[in-house]
């Protein structure tokens, strides 16, 4: 671990905060997915098995440095940002289709416009975001994918290769 950190000045603490910011994301993320008990579907998995990976990376990397857990844990931090772009998209989704459920005509079942009339059920971008409108948290989705960049920041300039010895 001290051949990570050590040795490297400024960019060596860099590298620890960083790290040290992707275990408290993680931390942060897992005690969110955990209050709102999300492990109900194998979507709802989905952000378990992301935070694994991420803590696989970032134990490897901190162990030893080399090419492939440098690209382990690059490879987790693209995927822990693809993934929570794809968990706020379906919290969005899940929001909105909830929130415009009482859109529906009761004679004949289809969802149709009004005319230029406000309609009180459509929900504002600021329910759907926060949960009000349906039961899906944004911003929990949202935390997971600064814990991939900051994983993904912390290996910048690592290559895994041990410098030559200076001479």
């Amino acid at each position: 671990m001290t051949a990570m950190f050590g040795g490297e000045g400024a960019a060596g603490g860099l590298r620890a905060g960083l790290l040290l910011l992707v275990a408290l994301g993680v931390a942060g993320v897992a005690l969110s997915l955990a209050y709102e008990r999300h492990w109900l579907g194998a979507w709802q998995l989905a952000p378990w098995i992301t935070l694994g990976l991420v803590i696989v990376g970032v134990a490897a990397l901190a162990a030893r440095p080399t090419p492939t857990t440098v690209w382990l844990a690059r490879t987790v931090a693209a995927l822990a940002i693809v993934g929570g772009v794809i968990g706020v998209w379906q919290h969005i989704d899940a929001n909105y289709n909830a929130g415009t459920a009482g859109e529906q005509d009761s004679h004949d079942g289809h969802s149709h416009s009004h005319g230029n009339e406000a309609d009180a059920t459509s929900p504002t971008l600021g329910d759907v975001m926060t949960g009000a409108a349906g039961h899906a948290p944004v911003p929990s989705a949202l935390a997971i994918a600064p814990v991939g960049l900051a994983l993904g920041l912390a290996t910048i300039g690592l290559s895994g290769r041990r410098r030559p010895p200076a001479g």
